[in-house]
């Protein structure tokens, strides 16, 4: 009986040994991003701008690639007299996953991208998390990512005409005959995983007390989802004081158990001006900040709200910082913050 008693306190004493190891070594992983969540230095090899080609054969502009973090960003340009009125793209690994007809013909109604009415504008830009695309870096990965890009596009002569023509980025077409609507492609290739190269994520700050979704909210007020599929945070109202919120990456869907704490964000506002700080906690550092501060929920695109982090109004490209700051002046009344950056840190 001694003898049971003694291995059974024995084993107790290894299960506790083993919790709290267990949770060592969990405490000790978020000083990283979790490995399988992690995109790493994923670039574009080869063409990342092609023309948008209005009405088949008029060159209307431009559409360029570029990955910003762990997202994978589209951005429309109209060049001469050429505006855009709306935009519908679509990305993805195959081709048949695309919204289309039994024809192959693109269905862009369906189109998980759309701009609504942004009559007027002459640039554009949609941002997509690459985990969406099945893309996740396992230090080996070279992908090819298909992008259907329509646009409605108009230009305005001498005279005051005007002519509105369908406009896609140039590329192959999707059927032989009929529709001229095309696609183009983007060779993704990521560096080699040698232990030391960083991994970056796209993070955002969070108020415990204030924070927003992007994702199933009614920003507009119209009593309807606003349809945003991208994860983040709108913070506020906030009066005039001095407000600290979290700065997450890495979290998914806004899902702060799938993030990972990397630093802190004040905001000290008097009323008129706000002083905003960012700063990461180490290993982590920052290689691009994004800020929208304004009586709004979040920054306007000719009227529209966004989340692209390109129209934020406020933007600084740095280089393993663990701080940047901005100054927002003429503000009054009670605002709203999103704060965007891209934190990096070594394996």
């Amino acid at each position: 009986m001694k003898n049971l008693i003694s291995n059974s306190r024995f084993a107790l004493i290894l299960l506790i040994a083993a919790v709290v190891s267990f949770t060592s070594c969990e405490k000790e992983a978020l000083d990283t991003f979790p490995t399988e969540a992690h995109i790493q230095a994923i670039n574009i090899n080869g063409t990342s701008c092609v023309a948008l080609l209005a009405g088949q054969h008029i060159d209307a502009g431009n559409i360029c690639a570029t990955i910003s973090g762990t997202d994978l960003c589209i951005t429309y340009s109209t060049t001469g007299d050429w505006t855009l009125n709306e935009t519908h793209l679509w990305a993805g690994k195959n081709l048949a996953d695309m919204p289309q007809n039994k024809k192959g013909n693109p269905k862009i109604g369906l189109f998980p991208y759309n701009s609504g009415d942004i009559s007027g504008s002459t640039s554009y830009q949609v941002c997509m998390p690459l985990s969406d695309l099945g893309i996740v870096d396992d230090g080996t990965c070279n992908e090819t990512v298909y992008v259907a890009a329509h646009a409605v596009v108009q230009s305005t002569d001498a005279s005051g005409n005007t002519s509105t023509e369908t406009a896609w980025g140039e590329g192959d077409n999707f059927v032989d005959q009929g529709s001229w609507a095309t696609y183009f492609t983007l060779n993704l290739t990521c560096d080699a995983n040698n232990g030391s190269v960083g991994s970056c994520e796209t993070a955002f700050a969070y108020s415990a007390n204030a924070a927003t979704c992007f994702i199933g909210a009614d920003f507009d007020g119209d009593g309807n989802d606003d349809g945003i599929n991208r994860w983040g945070w709108s913070n506020g109202p906030f009066a005039p004081g001095v407000y600290t919120m979290d700065i997450y990456a890495g979290a998914g869907q806004c899902d702060l158990t799938k993030g990972t704490l990397t630093g802190t964000l004040t905001v000290d506002y008097d009323g008129s001006t706000a002083r905003v700080t960012y700063t990461t906690n180490a290993p982590f550092t920052m290689d691009e900040t994004h800020l929208y501060v304004g009586t709004d929920p979040l920054a306007t695109d000719n009227g529209e709200y966004t989340v692209a982090p390109g129209q934020y109004g406020n933007i600084n490209d740095l280089d393993d910082a663990n701080y940047d700051a901005f100054t927002i002046s003429n503000l009054s009344g009670d605002i709203y913050v999103v704060a965007h950056a891209v934190v990096c840190s070594a394996q």
